[in-house]
């Protein structure tokens, strides 16, 4: 007889994969509001959708220890790294954002690492103060993103997502790449 855990067990392996409810509920076609339940202890779930669940975070642990193993930043990352200054208005990294389609830019100036701006940053201040559009990228940036080295490997760089939008990719010096959610789980839907 195989041994499930509590629902406790699922929610930390959830977010120790860095995925929320709505990908994990789209990938198995349960609501998002139902997989919070069961997380929650809302719900006594059937024993089918939760083995379901349990199945397919051990799954997806089991495929990134071993994608992690053998991948480095090198071969996941995204090469075109789009950057902005602090002097550059919000509005201006509103455009970037829109035309790239990316959520969250680095802020690098003569070469360093001077911090970052996401979408969820700037949804907030234009909100509160639709002025601010026209302010410099400085009076709203955020922490910069964190640096590694290209050769680190996925199950690193994964811990690092977890906390950070992003991560920039460096060689000696120069920044050659940027990675996010986004490409992991692109790495994860090639096997």
């Amino acid at each position: 007889m195989k041994f499930l855990p509590g629902t406790r067990e699922i929610k930390n392996l959830r977010k120790k994969l860095n995925i929320n409810q709505k990908e994990l509920g789209k990938k198995l076609r349960i609501p998002q509001s139902t997989i919070s339940r069961i997380e929650n202890r809302r719900i006594d779930p059937p024993y089918s959708k939760f083995k379901k669940i349990y199945e397919f975070l051990q799954n997806e642990r089991i495929k990134r220890e071993s994608i992690g193993a053998r991948t480095s930043a090198e071969h996941i990352m995204s090469k075109n790294l789009l950057t902005i200054n602090s002097k550059s208005s919000i509005k201006d990294a509103i455009n970037l954002l829109n035309e790239y389609s990316i959520s969250q830019v680095p802020i690098i100036e003569s070469g360093q690492n001077m911090g970052s701006l996401t979408s969820k940053k700037i949804q907030k201040f234009i909100t509160d103060n639709p002025e601010i559009i026209n302010a410099d990228v400085s009076t709203i940036k955020e922490l910069p993103f964190p640096e590694i080295e290209k050769n680190w490997n996925v199950k690193e760089i994964s811990n690092l997502l977890i906390n950070y939008p992003a991560v920039l990719v460096r060689e000696r010096n120069i920044y050659v790449g940027i990675i996010t959610d986004s490409d992991l789980l692109k790495l994860t839907n090639e096997n």
